[in-house]
C-alpha cells in the first residue's frame, strides 16, 4: 500500500530535520539555527504556481471526531473498535487540482408516465365499470447551466489509490477558494505538486461529469416523475484549459487485529471516505433474520400446492395464514435487528467517550 508521508531534509548547518513546505517555496528557513537553505523539492522540479487555493477549516481534532463518529455510526463495525484501534499518524495534504468551469447546453427526450381512464366493454358490447390505466407519453425538452469541478492533478504512484479514487474528482464551492499564497502552506502539511496534463485530465472525466450535469438538469425538469426510454445529449463551453487550484484533504490509515483500514476526509469536512473492519458475529446474525424472513415469504408457494390438490377454499384461507404470519415475522425480524445494531452502537459510543 503507497503511503504518502511528510518529506524532511536536514539543515547543512547544524543538522536540524526541516520539513519541506511544498514545491511552490523556494527558500527554506531552519527553525533551530535560522539558516536560509534552497528548498530542495523546488531545485528539481519546476512546476507552475497554484492561482487559487482552498484552506482548511478543519482542524486535527475536527477530523478525530468525524473518524469517531463514522466508527460509532457505521453498523457492523467491532464493539471494541476503541480498545483495539491504533490509529498511525495523521497526514493533512494539499493535492494539486485543475479547476474546469464552463457552461452546457442540452436537449432530453423521454416517455412520460400519465394516468388515463378507460371504459371497457364486454363481447355484447354493453359498456363496463371504468379503470385507471398507466400510459406513457413522449415528451422533450432543453436546459443550461453552469458547471464547476475539481480533477486531480497529479499521477505519480506516491499518492494511495483509496485517496486516489477519492479525490480524483471533487465539487468546487467559489466561497471557499482564495487566490493562492505560499505563505498560507504550513510545512506540516503535505504539498504535491501539478504534474498531470490539463487536456488529458479533462478527456478522462471532463466529457462524463459535464453529461452527468445535463442529465441532472433534465431529471429536474421532470419533477420525480415515472419516466423511461430517457436520452439526453449535451455540448459545452469552457472558460478556460483548467486553472490550478490546491485543495486540502485529510487521512489516516489505522489498524485493528492485524487489519489495515482507512479514514479519510476534506479539508472543509464535507466529504469523507472509508473502510471499517466487520464483527461477522453480528453481520451473521443479521443475515439470519433475513433468512427466517426469506423463508416465509417462500412459504406463500404452500397456498398454490394446496390450491392444486385440494381447494380453492383451503388455499384462500392458508393464504390469509401466510400474510398475516409473514408480517408478524417481518416485524419482530426487523425489530431483533434493529435492537442488535442499536445496542452494538450504544457500547462504541460508550467506548469512545471513555477513551475521550
Amino acid at each position: 500500500m503507497a503511503e504518502l508521508v511528510l518529506k524532511t531534509f536536514q539543515c547543512k548547518k547544524c543538522g536540524y530535520p526541516i520539513s519541506q513546505p511544498g514545491p511552490f517555496v523556494g527558500e527554506v528557513r531552519c527553525p533551530k539555527c535560522g539558516q536560509n537553505h534552497m528548498n530542495p523539492l523546488y531545485e528539481e522540479k519546476s512546476v507552475p504556481v497554484p492561482e487559487r487555493i482552498i484552506p482548511f477549516k478543519t482542524d486535527e481534532e475536527a477530523f478525530s471526531k468525524s473518524l469517531v463518529n463514522r466508527l460509532i455510526n457505521t453498523d457492523y463495525v467491532p464493539k471494541d473498535i476503541f480498545e483495539c484501534i491504533t490509529p498511525d499518524s495523521l497526514i493533512q495534504t494539499y493535492l494539486p487540482m485543475y479547476l474546469y468551469e464552463g457552461k452546457y447546453q442540452s436537449s432530453w427526450s423521454c416517455d412520460v408516465a400519465y394516468e388515463a381512464t378507460e371504459i371497457g366493454t364486454n363481447l355484447s358490447g354493453d359498456r363496463l365499470k371504468e379503470k385507471k390505466v398507466k400510459k406513457f407519453r413522449t415528451t422533450s425538452g432543453t436546459s443550461q447551466g453552469n458547471f464547476a469541478f475539481l480533477c486531480l492533478a497529479h499521477e505519480d504512484d506516491d499518492i494511495p489509490q483509496e485517496l486516489r479514487e477519492f479525490t480524483s474528482t471533487f465539487p468546487y464551492h467559489i466561497q471557499d477558494s482564495k487566490p493562492f499564497d505560499p505563505t498560507m502552506l504550513d510545512p506540516k502539511v503535505q504539498t504535491l505538486f501539478f504534474n498531470a496534463d490539463s487536456d488529458v485530465v479533462w478527456n478522462k472525466y471532463g466529457d462524463s461529469l459535464v453529461g452527468q450535469f445535463a442529465e441532472q438538469a433534465a431529471k429536474n425538469q421532470l419533477n420525480g416523475q415515472e419516466i423511461k426510454n430517457f436520452h439526453v445529449s449535451s455540448s459545452y463551453d469552457l472558460k478556460h484549459d483548467g486553472r490550478n487550484v490546491m485543495v486540502p484533504f485529510w487521512f489516516v490509515y489505522y489498524g485493528y487485529k492485524g487489519q489495515t483500514h482507512y479514514y479519510m476526509m476534506d479539508g472543509l469536512g464535507e466529504h469523507d471516505a472509508y473502510s471499517t473492519p466487520v464483527d461477522s458475529e453480528e453481520l451473521a446474525a443479521v443475515e439470519k433474520n433475513e433468512k427466517i424472513k426469506s423463508y416465509v415469504t417462500w412459504a406463500c408457494l404452500l397456498t398454490l400446492v394446496l390450491w392444486y390438490f385440494f381447494n380453492f377454499s383451503v388455499a384462500f384461507y392458508c393464504l390469509i395464514v401466510w400474510g398475516i404470519a409473514k408480517l408478524g415475522v417481518n416485524w419482530y425480524m426487523n425489530k431483533q435487528t434493529r435492537q442488535l445494531l442499536d445496542e452494538s452502537r450504544e457500547q462504541r459510543r460508550i467506548a469512545a467517550q471513555r477513551l475521550g
